[in-house]
């Protein structure tokens, strides 16, 4: 099986029983991350996967949010990607607003520095 088989196959198995993210994480994430599979369509399903599965069984208040956070991040400059993603954004902010899912705010590595407040 190739490696992209496989991680399709991976996501399914996910999509079908996000219990399985427990067992499958670590060779899902390893194969995502593979040069050939990185930027590829198997490699995106498997990490929406993954944030799917965790909204299933969150480990604690701010993992969803993080992942999310993670895939925005990682696909920011390919708008087709962030159009694929926007569903799944708008999935969580649905979950939050019905306290299905804590709500958080999760702070990304990248952000301005703070300019001090000038009187």
């Amino acid at each position: 099986m190739t490696a992209h088989a496989r991680l399709a196959a991976l996501a399914a198995r996910i999509e079908a029983d996000p219990a399985a993210l427990a067992e499958a994480r670590g060779e899902g994430d390893a194969l995502a991350e593979q040069p050939e599979l990185s930027d590829g369509d198997a490699a995106l399903r498997w990490r929406i996967a993954v944030v799917r599965a965790v909204i299933a069984a969150p480990p604690d208040g701010d993992a969803v949010r993080e992942l999310y956070g993670e895939l925005v991040d990682r696909y920011r400059d390919q708008p087709a990607r962030l159009a694929e993603l926007r569903p799944l954004g708008d999935e969580i902010r649905r979950l939050e607003a019905d306290g299905t899912l804590a709500r958080s705010l999760v702070a990304r590595s990248d952000r301005r520095p703070h300019r001090p407040h000038r009187r």
